[in-house]
């Protein structure tokens, strides 16, 4: 190996992986594994010169590769090589199309600023510290589990700058650029989560992926900060669904690193509790799906489901054939706790693209002090969703309580609205249910009910005393925009103006028996 690095670099590393001239001495790297599941359609469409929509960087030679677009250097998807995930064998021989998009890589990086102090200065909106460094982590796990077993088929000459650039990669992760920090006119830039994350998933890949690497701090120091991240309940710090599942997929890949496995098993945990029947992951916002990545990650064993998952503000009830979650949204929004429900393995009450299942505020506001809690009584399981906020200095507080029968066929649900004493308040625009996909929902002939039809040809009743109830059937277009698919949605509307301080709504879903 021929990579060579700089004294102040080598430091950084133990102390018999250079030699003294400065080349890496020989040792046996370990491919990462990849849980994420590729893309192929995405493969097929980058091998003729199109990168995914969503990126926004268009067309390309296909010779040239991706990086002879100016913008992909500052582009997520390219600068962190998530596009090798997609290249798969089947395509054929890689090596020949990635030896010429690697050449192109170096050629950019060579023209680049290389510190970090010349990068602020050459632009006046740089990618900001927390971004370059989830780049720069997420290319060094990516170039692990993807070049890493194609690099004895890439010329000497390649193999010498991929090395090169991959222990550069490595030791800027370790120690950032003091002269880029001493410069800064603004001070420190504190660095995200994810990037905090992600700095410790890549150093914590590159112990399992070359073992004695690394010195033992190093690494240690990561094994802190991966468990200082991932909460008691198994959740990622800040919450999220997907952000549990992503530190989850990349907990996955260090199957080399034991210290790490009880920090993977209780994120496991939590997953498990936020996987529908179908295998998909609930979100309790609008977007979907995520089955196969949570399927893989979880494995084939069987894991135990936490009831309340308490640094997502996310409760979980479950009886007969019936599932429930219930999730207190924090920081500005228009909507408060949103429900998700699924009964005989297909979502019932659901969020997509075309709304959240939970009461819609005629306003942004900004929750705080969210609360779950759940409790068991009189045959039924009870959980409580509550946020407060404040308009014109007064507290006002949303609520939102589920109760679900022993047997699972009778759900009956509260929102409530407390306003403060004095000034303004917050109005209710609607209460708002969007149905699971093929669930087809019909009123009744006295406007008192609506009947909701389940793919499954099973039915439930669903009732909400005082208010108007009206069916919304609403088209949604699939990924790639060559069809729609049709979601109904219950609206449920409070009658004429109401001047009430305080709003309390009742309503109930209950299994209906067909003959």
């Amino acid at each position: 190996m021929t990579a060579r690095l700089g004294q102040h670099m080598r430091g950084l590393f133990e102390t018999d992986v250079f030699r003294e001239d400065g080349t890496l001495v020989s040792r046996q790297w370990h491919p990462l594994p990849d849980f994420r599941p590729s893309v192929h359609e995405e493969g097929l469409e980058l091998l003729q010169g199109r990168t995914p929509s969503r990126t926004g960087l268009g067309s390309f030679d296909p010779f040239l590769g991706p990086f002879s677009i100016p913008e992909a250097m500052t582009q997520s998807w390219a600068v962190s090589f998530e596009f090798l995930r997609d290249l798969s064998p089947s395509y054929g021989d890689l090596v020949p199309i990635l030896e010429l998009w690697l050449d192109q890589w170096f050629q950019r990086r060579a023209q680049e600023p290389q510190t970090g102090l010349a990068i602020w200065k050459a632009a006046g909106s740089a990618p900001s510290r927390s971004d370059v460094l989830i780049w720069r982590g997420r290319r060094v796990i990516n170039w692990l589990a993807h070049l890493l077993p194609l690099l004895p088929s890439f010329s000497s000459s390649l193999q010498g700058r991929i090395w090169h650039g991959l222990l550069a990669d490595i030791a800027s992760l370790i120690e950032p650029d003091r002269g880029f920090l001493a410069n800064l006119a603004g001070g420190w830039e504190p660095m995200s989560r994810r990037a905090k994350w992600t700095r410790a998933a890549a150093i914590l890949g590159v112990s399992g992926s070359a073992p004695a690497l690394l010195r033992q701090t190093t690494v240690s120091e990561a094994l802190d900060h991966a468990e200082e991240l991932i909460a008691p309940d198994g959740m990622f710090a800040d919450g999220s669904p997907l952000g549990t599942l992503s530190a989850a997929a990349d907990l996955a890949m260090l199957t080399r690193v034991v210290e790490a496995e009880p920090i993977a098993q209780r994120v496991r945990q939590a997953l498990a509790s936020l996987q529908r029947a179908d295998g998909s992951l609930v979100t309790f916002n609008k977007q979907r799906g995520y089955g196969g990545l949570v399927e893989s990650v979880l494995g084939p064993g069987r894991w135990r489901r936490s009831s309340v998952l308490k640094t997502g503000h996310i409760g979980l009830i479950e009886a007969g054939s019936t599932r429930l979650w219930l999730r207190t949204p924090m920081g500005v929004s228009e909507v408060g706790p949103i429900v998700e429900f699924e009964a005989h393995g297909l979502a019932l009450l659901s969020n997509g693209p075309s709304g959240l299942s939970a009461l819609q505020f005629d306003r942004s506001v900004d929750l705080i002090d969210p609360q779950i809690r759940r409790r068991d009584e009189d045959g039924s399981a009870l959980l409580e969703a509550k946020a407060s906020f404040e308009v014109e200095g007064q507290r006002h507080s949303c609520v939102r309580t589920m109760t679900i029968s022993d047997d699972g066929r009778h759900v009956q649900g509260e929102d409530a609205m407390f306003a403060g004493a004095n000034g303004s308040r917050v109005r209710i625009r609607t209460l708002m249910f969007d149905l699971g996909e093929g669930c087809r929902a019909v009123p009744s002939r006295d406007g008192e009910s609506i009947l909701i039809r389940t793919p499954a040809n099973r039915a439930w009743r669903f009732r909400c005393q005082g208010l108007d109830t009206e069916v919304n059937e609403v088209n949604i277009d699939n990924s790639a925009g060559l069809s729609q698919n049709r979601r109904h949605q219950l609206l449920c509307r409070v009658r004429g103006a109401n001047l009430a301080k305080d709003i309390i709504i009742r309503w109930d879903l209950q299994v209906e028996d067909l003959i």
